[in-house]
């Protein structure tokens, strides 16, 4: 047998077609593990011929996950989620990753969406989600599971292959129906991984992540004591050439975001921001726009250009996946910084490019209309 979708889920009757309906075709086996469902999930499962198995939830994705493997009988695992699917038209994608030699793991491109009605993407991420079942790794963590060892490391000591796959998946995780409860749980189950293995860089940022979209006055108390520690924890690492995590990329974007933040210096983020993490585009993105709040419009204008252009050809960090908003934010800013640069033509021309946005070109039409009164007005 070729490839085992393997799922742990809970209560997505209402979702759980989507998921096995784009793999159906492409699946060896279908295993999943139910962790408490009191809907219709295990009957949407048994239509689709999956073997389910129940395993007594203890506050522990990883341990799931890991109890989940161990019924799968394929070469491959592909993971899944109840509220992912296989993008229409990649299952022979898939069928060709899983053909390729010396490959033992796969990167898959996931594209989030906010609403179950959005025709596209607010963005991507890369995840680890298509390996060979024999790969002698398991899952740690209570949420945000992560595999250990990395299968990037195993390739590197066997000469094998870790490769990004041609299949993508889609999310709709994080839709604000489900936001509230989704980021709730999130910090429960961070603060009990802290309060079992405490000082862990990954799990304080995305604590504080959490907190902060909750947004209350406990939580966000709550939330600085987990910014400050792993603020902490990140500049201990302020002269080293790489970061002591990828996470500091998030804890860098967040800190930059906070207004009247005290945990570190705004200059000295930008610096470590732009040393550890170049093509990282929110990151990116925070800086140009804290030139531009700045009025340091020069500066503003050369990230901004080359921001859109790093978006444009594709080449930034593929890892972390970024607000959709920024393709028609960053060129509205790089023309608001060309008109304070007094270089309306050039200005005028993309406010003119972003009339068809349903977003900003209202704003757009204004800004072309003051512009053609600054020409009447002064001349040129």
């Amino acid at each position: 047998m070729k490839l085992s979708i393997c799922m742990i889920v809970r209560n997505e009757g209402s979702r759980l077609a989507r998921a096995l309906e784009s793999v159906k075709d492409v699946a060896g086996e279908i295993v999943i593990t139910d962790t408490g469902s009191d809907d219709d999930t295990i009957a949407v499962a048994e239509r689709y011929g999956a073997r389910v198995n129940r395993f007594e939830w203890c506050d522990d994705f990883a341990a799931a996950r890991n109890a989940c493997a161990e019924h799968a009988r394929g070469e491959w695992i592909l993971w899944l989620d109840g509220d992912e699917r296989l993008k229409p038209g990649d299952a022979d994608k898939l069928r060709a990753d899983l053909e390729a030699p010396r490959v033992i793991a796969y990167q898959m491109i996931r594209e989030e969406f906010s609403a179950e009605d959005q025709a596209e993407p607010d963005g991507e991420i890369y995840l680890m989600r298509l390996l060979r079942r024999d790969l002698p790794v398991r899952f740690m963590g209570r949420i945000h599971e992560y595999l250990t060892p990395w299968p990037v490391d195993l390739a590197r000591k066997t000469g094998r292959l870790v490769k990004g796959s041609g299949a993508r998946l889609q999310h709709w995780g994080y839709t604000q129906d489900r936001l509230p409860e989704k980021c709730a749980r999130a910090a429960r189950m961070c603060a009990l991984e802290l309060r079992d293995r405490p000082g862990q860089f990954y799990y304080l940022v995305e604590l504080a992540r959490s907190l902060l979209v909750i947004n209350t006055e406990e939580t966000w108390v709550a939330a600085g004591k987990a910014l400050r520690e792993a603020t902490d924890i990140m500049l201990a690492h302020r002269d080293e050439q790489r970061p002591p995590s990828l996470l500091a990329a998030q804890l860098i974007e967040q800190l930059l975001a906070l207004p009247g933040q005290t945990f570190a210096d705004v200059d000295e983020l930008l610096e470590l921001g732009a040393r550890w993490f170049p093509r990282h585009v929110p990151i990116f993105w925070a800086t140009a726009r804290i030139r531009f709040e700045r009025a340091e419009w020069s500066a503003a204008e050369s990230l901004l250009r080359r921001l859109i252009r790093m978006i444009q050809t594709g080449d930034h960090d593929r890892m972390t996946a970024f607000d959709a908003r920024i393709h028609e934010d960053a060129p509205f800013n790089l023309a608001v910084c060309l008109v304070r640069q007094a270089r309306l033509d050039e200005a005028e021309a993309i406010f003119t490019e972003l009339l068809p946005s349903p977003r900003r070109g209202e704003e757009a039409a204004q800004n072309i209309g003051a512009i053609r009164s600054l020409r009447a007005r002064f001349g040129g």
